[in-house]
């Protein structure tokens, strides 16, 4: 799935923006998905009051607000009449689901209220939650209180990282194992993939209650559900044994302890996978990754290099760490025959 970048927009619209105005301009776009412009217009033309009353508009700023995404576009306009251009339909319709206009326009909405406050920040040391009086509740505890969150992320992440699933089920020879723990898997797309790519494989999908009943839904769509299972349960607490390869994809740094479990539940010669989007070595990509500490993300950042000397130290042999799609990393670990504690 590409990422509609401001790069991809025409060179009469990036020609007459700056940094203040590609600031505005971005906050337009992420307004146009959370109130569902692109959606309301899908394969239909509708008239200025009927777009209006559908999307609860204010007349106020209706015309003006349409009028901009016709300037940038993504949207026709012929009198008062308009539609989505063929670069809307393709970037926010095609290559979108609901879950990620609904999950990540918000986030990107809390991003920008995160910024707001950057130069405080940067001053004081402090996060922006806290200079903002504003409590934000961890992951975990979103996700068991709020079904309709709880969805919409982990369906976000699921279309997502399809093209990242698909490479990472060709990186990743599984041949010879049989059976995965996916810890803090989600959606199950990673296991999934694995699941086609290796014939003799079956998986398990550690995760939140909430998230393993989504997950279970797109393993049976796929119809996998005979092969891959869902396990609702605490991913820093001891890992369940009977699985010769354990993963963590996505979940950031993967800490002491979880390596440490890892290594406990594993059989001798038992595989450790590490799927991620790691620091460069200078520390200065991914950009997003860099700069994900300004925004919120609660999560420890580090190097493929980094991982790797964590994995080494533990215990793990043969390690070894390989890009596998754009910025995604894989680094991957043997538990000795004869282990050491």
């Amino acid at each position: 799935m590409e990422i509609p970048t401001l790069d991809k927009f025409p060179k009469k619209v990036l020609a007459g923006i700056d940094v203040q105005r590609a600031f505005i301009v971005s906050r337009l776009i992420v307004a146009a998905e959370r109130v569902q412009v692109f959606r309301a217009l899908h394969g239909k033309r509708m008239k200025a009051a009927a777009i209006r009353r559908a999307l609860k508009i204010h007349d106020f700023y209706r015309d003006t607000f349409l009028n901009s995404l016709v300037s940038l576009g993504l949207l026709h306009k012929k009198g008062n009449t308009y539609w989505n251009s063929r670069f809307a339909e393709k970037y926010f319709i095609d290559e979108r689901s609901i879950y990620w206009t609904r999950q990540y326009s918000k986030e990107c909405v809390q991003a920008y209220e995160a910024l707001t406050v950057l130069e405080k920040a940067l001053a004081s040391g402090r996060t922006s939650a806290s200079i903002r009086g504003v409590k934000k509740p961890r992951y975990t505890e979103r996700m068991k209180r709020d079904r309709r969150e709880a969805e919409d992320f982990t369906q976000m992440l699921f279309h997502f990282h399809q093209d990242d699933a698909e490479a990472l089920a060709k990186y990743l020879n599984l041949s010879r194992h049989r059976t995965l723990l996916d810890v803090g898997g989600g959606s199950g797309v990673m296991s999934i993939a694995l699941a086609r790519r290796n014939p003799n494989l079956r998986a398990c999908v550690l995760d939140l209650a909430a998230v393993c009943k989504i997950a279970a839904g797109n393993i049976r769509r796929a119809g996998l559900s005979k092969r891959i299972r869902t396990l609702a349960g605490d991913i820093r607490r001891k890992l369940p044994a009977g699985y010769d390869v354990i993963m963590f994809c996505d979940v950031g740094m993967v800490s002491r302890q979880l390596l440490q479990n890892a290594y406990a539940s594993l059989p001798p010669r038992g595989l450790l996978v590490l799927v991620d989007r790691y620091l460069s070595e200078d520390r200065t990509q991914p950009p997003d990754r860099v700069v994900a500490q300004f925004v919120g993300s609660s999560f420890p950042q580090a190097t493929w290099s980094e991982m790797v000397a964590a994995v080494e130290a533990r215990g793990f042999q043969a390690v070894k760490a390989g890009r596998v799609h754009r910025d995604l990393w894989c680094i991957t670990g043997t538990k000795p025959a004869m282990g050491f504690e």
